[in-house]
């Protein structure tokens, strides 16, 4: 072997171990805060478990439990309601916003700055300020006086709570997903558009016909990103409601969130843990798959 295959060789095993060392703190910390803590409720999942005495071995039990409680039933039909409540008109207005901007040349970097600025704020703040805007004295009722409407009790009555959520949920994701739909827009190419007016079709057979099916690797993304992310919404209910009034908003995070830390049961909350994660999991891949399958039709 020639001395310069050897150096080449030494200098390659040099960059790979110092890629590794770089490399490693990452690897720990999903090791640490990913992977196990994934394993372990796998584990705590089939244990009793009170956070005081040690783990004790309680096998099926806790998911017994969980398909005969009807408290978890009336959390996860919560939870979908306020899912596609969400995430349905979302994609709707997200993408009339897509339009528009993509449309916009006046002050059109200025005004994706300004439709933005929602999905960039702390969600924490944005529950509290809408939390304030929700009041009975506040600012959404305020509006609504003029127009003859009485006062609504958004945040503690039950006919109204879960509308509240989704409201809010409207108005924090709707720009996050603009974006993602307005760089769907961008790289459908001109060329095809204007071949399709030189034919004679309108803007809505242009839309429906040429940007929508070329724009269906971008939507498929944010139908499933959407879907998700709502399913793993906390911070909202949590903070404006605490899941009332009496259970009206509680979905299943929250509901897992009081098993084990309000009520100290690590076992019960791995478990809705563990079957929750599966429900989405199957859920993410039916949508997946007919997405897909349509895109092959």
């Amino acid at each position: 072997m020639s001395r310069f295959r050897q150096f080449r060789l030494r200098y390659s095993t040099y960059i790979s171990l110092w890629g590794f060392i770089f490399a490693l703190p990452a690897v720990i910390y999903l090791l640490l805060f990913n992977v196990y803590p994934m394993f372990n409720a796998f584990y705590l999942s089939f244990t009793r478990y009170d956070l005081i005495h040690p783990p004790e071995w309680y096998g099926l039990e806790n998911f017994r439990q969980i398909f005969t409680s009807p408290q978890f039933r009336s959390s996860l039909q919560i939870t979908f309601i306020y899912v596609f409540g969400t995430v349905i008109p979302v994609w709707f207005l997200s993408f009339a916003l897509a339009l528009l901007l993509n449309r916009c040349r006046i002050f059109a970097g200025g005004w994706r700055t300004l439709l933005f600025i929602p999905t960039i704020l702390p969600l924490l703040t944005v529950t509290l300020v809408w939390k304030l805007m929700f009041n009975l004295r506040g600012p959404i009722n305020a509006f609504l006086a003029p127009l003859g409407v009485d006062p609504i009790p958004w945040l503690t009555d039950a006919r109204y709570a879960n509308w509240a959520m989704i409201i809010t949920s409207w108005w924090h994701a709707t720009s996050y997903y603009m974006i993602l739909f307005l760089a769907g827009l961008q790289a459908v190419p001109v060329v095809y558009q204007e071949a399709a007016a030189l034919d004679g079709a309108n803007a809505w057979q242009r839309l429906r016909l040429v940007v929508l099916p070329l724009m269906r690797p971008t939507i498929v993304l944010v139908i499933v990103l959407s879907i998700i992310n709502g399913f793993r919404t906390f911070a909202l209910q949590y903070v404006m409601t605490g899941g009332g009034p009496g259970t009206a908003t509680e979905i299943v995070p929250l509901l897992i969130y009081k098993t084990a830390f309000a009520f100290l049961n690590m076992g019960g909350a791995s478990a809705m843990s563990l079957l929750y994660f599966f429900i989405i999991l199957i859920f993410s891949l039916i949508q997946l798959r007919v997405l897909q399958g349509e895109s092959h039709d």
